[in-house]
């Protein structure tokens, strides 16, 4: 086997995985990506969730109860935070964004 053919079968038995695992949705920039519906931070799909996640009706988000933060990445422009009293995950805004519009987005201010 070439080093080539190595190299290439390296990659593939990497990448075949990651396709069924859907690990194409990680690495270090998914802060600023939408996750898909019916994931962990997805919209729902209707009033449901895939890997048994639940969906949190009033905000059409998809929730990972054991871990609420999975998937809420508040646009990329602030921290998720969970509340002690109901388990449910809040967006903290960076200073200059907001979330009153999208619960789980901070999209800038007007005066930005």
């Amino acid at each position: 086997m070439t080093r080539t053919r190595s190299l290439l079968l390296t990659a593939l038995v990497g990448f075949v995985p990651g396709l069924v695992l859907g690990g194409c949705y990680s690495g270090f920039d998914v802060e600023d990506k939408q996750p898909p519906a019916g994931f962990p931070g997805g919209k729902c799909l209707g009033s449901v969730c895939n890997q048994g996640v639940e969906c949190i009706v009033d905000e059409q988000v998809c929730v990972d109860l054991v871990d609420p933060c999975k998937g809420i990445y508040c646009g990329g422009n602030g921290a998720c935070g969970v509340d002690l009293d109901t388990s449910l995950p809040f967006c903290t805004c960076n200073p200059g964004y907001t979330n009153e519009m999208y619960a789980y987005f901070c999209t800038a201010t007007s005066g930005l």
